[in-house]
């Protein structure tokens, strides 16, 4: 089930009047009811998996956060972490399961004959880690292991976020789910206009942009210069609003029942460094990366005695940099592999953010000094950073999105290739003359929203757009709800004969 469908808006429709029509003990059970149905309509492998790793997860962080012994619950732990993150590479990466290809097409009946088609469940990368980390919460004493399963398994399989997130600690959410909730106009406000916000960002902008990006990353010897970097800036257009309508449904459809779900991106594209943008996009998995790998990694044993050699070998202050140099490494391929287990993602979302970021931090001295005739608070200084940062990011798109390494290459050296103009220039991508006018303006409008959003400090808590609409009066927010609904229905692409397609890190 598409979140951006009207079967989606019919099915959250039917689960809020229900659940407000039952009282706030029943609430939890009537989530838990939908999302086992939303699961079940994504296929029975789907509701399989997420219920076996609700299962071991759950009776692994019991034991964690019991009164035994500390070696028995490390190893429990471990063995149901090393279980579901070995399931979920052995689906996503390996293809072992098409050992049993035939038998199991049998019964599934599998229309392109491939069992990882019908078996890779939805959002398999977001819920094994989310709840990978309510084990590790449980070992280390952070929280206290859930009595009730049911609870458990709605923050398992909680429905708005399990095709892409954002990722939650249970310490956190749990609190969200059992808080006593009274219908709201307020919330029913931010929760629609963030999901009418949510299809416009797909449906208007991130389907346009993908029919130029599809023509020039398959056809890099017909789309060179200028066209492929048009294709790959559009890219990042396109997966930074498929991405962020996915977050604006899951957010806009928690807020209809009350909850509040971490914001996941703050107007990355304007980061000036490479650091700051992933404190801007993707946050929640940054996160949880930080607070599950990152930080354990620094603190164990093996990097401190690391740090200890390195001090000796290289003086105290050069030295303590090595194990966090290490760490990064382990942090940034863990990324890369985390998005897929090929490598045009180890390298463009992984490897070469890390040498972004580690290479900054050992150049840092000659990049002090070539600061110093220029004024870093300044807007111009400012601009630059944040268009060298963008341009960064760029490079690593050349892989993300291209079939293979050798294609983004051969991707990467078109762009200096001075090739004949297609006939019809971009028209011969199959974008028409009006498509190229909405796509236009819609961005504008997003750069727009996107600057308001915008603070300096990554850290802070962004502007959202239902803050502006809210200061407006009664009239004029109908007004302006009514012209973006109008907007995704007279543009949007969507209706019989087209399959808008799913969304990029749902695939992930």
């Amino acid at each position: 089930m598409s979140l951006v469908s009207a079967v989606f808006l019919g099915f959250v429709a039917v689960v809020a009047l229900i659940y407000y029509l039952l009282p706030n003990k029943a609430k939890p059970y009537v989530l838990l009811a939908g999302s086992v149905a939303f699961l079940a309509v994504a296929g029975a492998w789907t509701l399989g998996f997420v219920l076996f790793t609700a299962i071991t997860t759950f009776f692994a962080g019991k034991i964690a956060a019991g009164k035994g012994e500390g070696r028995s619950k490390t190893v429990a732990a471990v063995i149901a972490i090393v279980i579901n993150i070995a399931l979920m590479c052995a689906v996503k990466y390996y293809g072992v399961l098409d050992l049993i290809t035939t038998d199991i097409n049998n019964v599934t009946k599998a229309a392109d004959g491939s069992f990882l088609a019908v078996a890779v469940p939805l959002g398999m990368s977001f819920y094994t880690l989310q709840m990978t980390g309510y084990v590790l919460d449980c070992l280390w004493g952070i929280i206290p292991a859930e009595k009730n399963f049911f609870k458990y398994l709605l923050f398992a399989c909680y429905f708005p976020y399990m095709t892409s997130g954002p990722l939650n600690h249970y310490g956190e959410l749990s609190k969200e789910f059992t808080k006593p909730i009274t219908l709201e106009y307020e919330n029913i406000r931010k929760g629609i206009v963030r999901i009418a916000w949510g299809f416009f960002l797909k449906l208007v902008i991130a389907e346009r942009a993908s029919v130029i990006v599809n023509a020039v990353y398959g056809d890099h010897q017909t789309y060179t210069g200028p066209f492929v970097l048009l294709g790959v800036t559009l890219f990042a257009l396109q997966l930074y609003t498929d991405f962020m309508a996915c977050m604006e449904v899951a957010i806009g459809t928690s807020y209809i029942f009350g909850i509040k779900l971490p914001e996941n991106f703050n107007s990355p594209y304007m980061a000036l460094s490479i650091r700051e943008y992933w404190q801007r996009w993707h946050i929640t998995l940054g996160t949880w990366l930080r607070d599950f790998l990152y930080y354990p990694l620094l603190k164990s044993a093996p990097f401190i005695a690391i740090g200890d050699k390195a001090k000796k070998a290289f003086g105290k202050k050069n030295g303590k940099k090595v194990p966090v140099y290490l760490a990064m490494l382990v942090l940034w391929t863990a990324v890369g592999y985390w998005h897929g287990g090929l490598w045009k993602y180890v390298i463009g979302s992984g490897l070469l953010h890390c040498f972004y970021i580690v290479g900054g931090m050992i150049a840092e001295p000659l990049f002090a000094k070539m600061r110093k005739p220029f004024k870093p608070d300044k807007l111009p200084y400012k601009i630059f950073c944040g268009v060298r940062t963008f341009v960064l990011v760029l490079i690593g798109f050349f892989f993300f999105r291209a079939a293979n390494v050798p294609d983004a290459l051969q991707l990467f050296r078109a762009l200096f290739t001075a090739g004949a103009m297609p006939e019809g220039g971009i028209l011969a991508t199959g974008i028409s003359l009006p498509d190229i006018i909405v796509l236009a303006v819609s961005t504008v409008m997003l750069i727009a929203v996107d600057i308001y959003k915008f603070r300096p400090d990554q850290n802070a808590e962004p502007r959202l757009v239902t803050d502006l609409t809210g200061k407006l009066p009664v009239a004029v927010r109908i007004l302006l709800l009514a012209l973006l609904i109008i907007a995704i229905a007279v543009f949007g692409k969507y209706g019989l004969g087209y399959d808008s397609a799913s969304f990029i890190y749902a695939r992930i």
